[in-house]
C-alpha cells in the first residue's frame, strides 16, 4: 500500500487511523454518562482502564501532531536542500540518515498498528551515537512481551456478563482482586509515564530540526551535551551497571554500625524509596524479612543485631516460636527468628525508567555507552587518562578545579566528545575508582576489589513463602549469606553468594556454586526442592577493602560520598555496594548537600562528617 509520504494530509507511520471518518484522533470526544455506552441517562464514574484509554488517545493525539510538524519541517527542508546545487550528489548520505532513524509508530488501544518502512522521506535526523533511543522506546521491548491485554478486558469490573465466575477465577490465577487492581494501576501508570517520554523525545527532535532547516546540518556532538545542565555518562542501559536485575531488596538498614554512612543512608534512602515508589507508580512491595538462627552462636548474633536496631530506631521484633511453626511455610529456625517488617522489593527496572523520566524532564542528558576516557581540571596542565592496556595516569595534582573540568567520553566507535562542567559528581559505580584516580597522584590512588554474587532460580511453587528469608548475619564472610528473595510475582529466587573475582566483566554463574549453595539453603528451608535449582544470574559488587564484612571493624566497607580535599566541584561515590540502591535517594540527598548547602525545610539526611570515609 502506497502511504504517501511526501503528502502532509496522509496519516503516516506512528498516526493513528480510525474506521470512522471524522474521529478526531488528536482531540478525543470525552465520553457523557456511562463510559461504556455513552448514554446520558446512565451514569457511572470512569474505571482506571478508561481512563487511561481516553488519556493514551489523547497523548497519541499529541503524538501525531508532533510527527505531522516533523514530516512538513522534512519537506521543508528536502525542497530547500533539491533548490542547492549538486543536491542529488552531496545529500544522498544525508537522505539515508534521515530514513535510518524514523519516528516509531505508536501502538495505542483499539488501533491497528502501522510498521515503518525504511524511506528517504520520513523520519528525523540521526542522534549521535552518545544518544540512546528515547524512555519509551527503551522499554517498549519491555512492555511488549508482557502482552498487555487491553484494560477493558483484563479488569475483572470491565469483563462482559457473559463471562463465568469460572472464567474470571482462571484469568485473575487466583489471586486477591485488590492485588491485581494495583498491580493493573502501576501497569497503566509506568505506561503513560512512557507515552509522556515518548511526546518529549518527539519535541526534541522538532526542536532540533527548527533551526538547522535552513542549511541542513545537523548539530555537532559536543552542542548536544554542553547545551544541558546536567549530563549522566554510562557504558550500559541505565538498570544494567552494578544494579541486578529485576527486582532488589528495599533494606531496613540494621547491619552497620550506628555512625557509619550505610547505616544512616540506608534507613533515611529506605522511607524516601518507599514514598518515591508510591507518588511515581513504581511496583514494590513491603514483604518483610526474617532472619533466623539455627546455632546458639548464630543466637548471640540476633540478640547484638536486635540491640543495634533498637539504638538506631529500626523496628524489629522476636517471632515467637509458636508463630514460627503456624505461619513459618516451612522455614526452619531452631534458634529463633528476628522478623524486619520494614524490609521490602522493588522493581529496579521501573524505578529507573522513572529517575530517568524525572532527569531528562529537569534538563539532563542521559548518555549511555559512553567510557570516560579522560579527565582535565581547567585552568591548569593536569591530563589524566585512560591507556590500552587499562591503567589509570595523571600527571600531576596541582590543580583545584576551580575553573571547572572537562571529561572527554567515548562511544563504542570510538568517536570522543568533551563535556565541560562546573561540577563532577563521580558515581561510576565499578568505574568510580579508575575515575577518581584519574584526577590525584598515584599516592592516594585507591585499589577496587570484586565480590562477585551468584544467584540462583527456583522454578518449583512448593514450599511457598511470602517474605524474605535471611540466615543469622556471618562476620566477616564479605556478605549476608545465600538468602531467599522474592519478585512481585511471588517467586523465589536465592542468592547471592559471595566469590572473589579478578575483573568486574566475570559474570559466568558456575555450576559448582550451585551444591553448596543448596546445602546453606536447606539449613532454613530443609523442604526445598534441589532438582528445581539453576544457576540463574551474577552481579559485582565494589569492595574497597579485600573481604570486608561485618557492622564495624578494621575491614569495615563504608560509603565514600565526600568533597574531594583540593579538588573544587568533585563529589565522589566509591564503593557504593549494598544497601545502595535503597540509600540512592539518600545518597543524592547528601551529594546535593555537601554541593549547595542543606535546604530549608528539608528532613535530615546523613549526618556523618564530610570527610568520613
Amino acid at each position: 500500500m502506497n502511504l504517501q509520504l511526501n503528502d502532509p494530509s496522509v496519516p503516516g507511520p506512528g498516526e493513528m487511523a480510525h474506521e470512522r471518518s471524522g474521529y478526531n484522533a488528536s482531540s478525543p470526544q470525552p465520553l457523557s454518562g456511562s463510559p461504556l455506552t455513552a448514554d446520558p441517562n446512565h451514569h457511572r464514574a470512569p474505571s482506571l482502564g478508561e481512563l487511561h484509554q481516553e488519556l493514551e488517545a489523547e497523548q497519541e493525539g499529541h503524538v501525531n501532531r508532533l510527527l505531522q510538524m516533523i514530516r512538513q519541517q522534512q519537506l521543508e527542508l528536502q525542497r530547500l536542500q533539491a533548490a542547492r546545487p549538486g543536491h542529488s550528489s552531496d545529500h544522498t548520505a544525508d537522505d539515508s540518515a534521515i530514513a535510518d532513524t524514523a519516528p516509531r509508530p505508536i501502538q495505542g488501544t483499539g488501533v491497528s498498528q502501522v510498521n515503518v518502512p525504511s524511506s528517504q522521506t520520513v523520519g528525523s535526523f540521526s542522534r549521535s551515537p552518545v544518544f540512546p533511543r528515547g524512555s519509551m522506546e527503551m522499554a517498549r521491548a519491555e512492555m511488549h512481551r508482557r502482552s498487555r491485554t487491553p484494560s477493558r478486558g483484563a479488569s475483572p469490573r470491565l469483563r462482559a456478563t457473559s463471562i463465568s465466575q469460572e472464567s474470571g477465577d482462571w484469568v485473575l490465577g487466583g489471586r486477591d482482586e485488590s492485588a491485581f487492581y494495583q498491580a493493573e494501576t502501576q501497569m497503566l501508570t509506568r505506561e503513560n509515564q512512557m507515552l509522556r517520554h515518548r511526546i518529549r523525545d518527539l519535541e526534541k527532535q522538532l526542536a532540533e530540526m527548527g533551526p538547522s532547516s535552513g542549511t541542513g546540518t545537523e548539530p555537532s556532538i559536543p552542542s548536544h551535551l554542553t547545551q544541558s545542565s546536567s549530563t549522566a555518562t554510562g557504558e550500559e542501559r541505565a538498570d544494567e551497571a552494578d544494579t541486578t536485575k529485576d527486582f532488589e531488596v528495599i533494606h531496613a538498614g540494621i547491619y552497620y554500625g550506628r555512625d557509619t554512612l550505610k547505616t544512616q543512608l540506608c534507613i533515611r534512602g529506605r522511607r524516601l524509596l518507599y514514598a518515591f515508589c508510591e507518588k511515581h507508580g513504581v511496583p514494590h512491595r513491603q514483604t518483610g524479612k526474617w532472619i533466623v538462627a539455627q546455632t546458639d552462636g548464630q543466637r548471640e548474633q540476633l540478640e547484638r543485631l536486635h540491640a543495634h536496631c533498637e539504638e538506631v530506631g529500626v523496628p524489629m521484633r522476636w517471632v515467637p516460636g509458636e508463630e514460627v511453626r503456624t505461619r513459618g511455610e516451612g522455614v526452619r529456625a531452631e534458634k529463633g527468628v528476628l522478623e524486619s517488617p520494614t524490609t521490602g522489593i522493588v522493581d529496579v527496572h521501573g524505578l529507573m525508567v522513572a529517575l530517568r523520566g524525572l532527569f531528562e524532564e529537569n534538563g539532563g542528558v542521559v548518555a549511555l555507552n559512553s567510557a570516560v576516557g579522560g579527565v582535565r581540571p581547567l585552568g591548569a596542565s593536569v591530563f589524566a587518562s585512560v591507556s590500552s592496556d587499562g591503567s589509570v595516569s595523571s600527571s600531576s595534582s596541582s590543580s583545584s578545579g576551580h575553573s571547572g573540568w572537562e571529561i572527554d567520553v567515548q562511544d563504542p566507535a570510538g568517536d570522543s566528545s568533551t563535556i565541560t562542567s562546573e561540577t563532577i559528581v563521580n558515581a561510576a559505580g565499578l568505574g568510580a575508582v579508575d575515575v577518581h584516580n584519574m584526577i590525584v597522584p598515584s599516592s592516594q590512588h585507591k585499589t577496587l576489589y570484586y565480590a562477585k554474587g551468584n544467584y540462583f532460580s527456583y522454578s518449583s511453587s512448593r514450599p511457598k513463602i511470602s517474605r524474605l528469608i535471611y540466615p543469622a548475619p556471618n562476620p566477616g564472610a564479605g556478605g549476608l549469606g545465600t538468602h531467599l528473595t522474592l519478585d512481585m510475582g511471588g517467586r523465589v529466587r536465592f542468592g547471592p553468594d559471595i566469590e572473589w573475582v579478578d575483573s568486574p566483566d566475570d559474570l559466568s554463574v558456575s555450576r559448582a556454586r550451585l551444591e553448596q549453595a543448596i546445602q546453606e539453603i536447606k539449613l532454613y528451608l530443609p523442604g526445598v526442592d534441589a532438582s528445581c535449582l539453576e544457576p540463574d544470574y551474577a552481579g559485582i559488587r565494589p569492595k574497597l577493602t579485600y573481604k570486608g564484612a561485618g557492622q564495624a571493624g578494621k575491614n569495615f566497607n563504608d560509603f565514600v560520598v565526600r568533597k574531594e580535599d583540593g579538588y573544587e566541584g568533585w563529589i565522589n561515590c566509591l564503593g557504593i555496594e549494598s544497601p545502595g540502591l535503597t540509600s540512592s535517594l539518600a545518597i543524592g540527598e547528601r551529594v546535593q548537600e555537601l554541593l549547595y548547602g542543606k535546604r530549608r525545610g528539608e528532613g535530615a539526611g546523613a549526618s556523618a562528617s564530610e570527610g568520613q570515609p
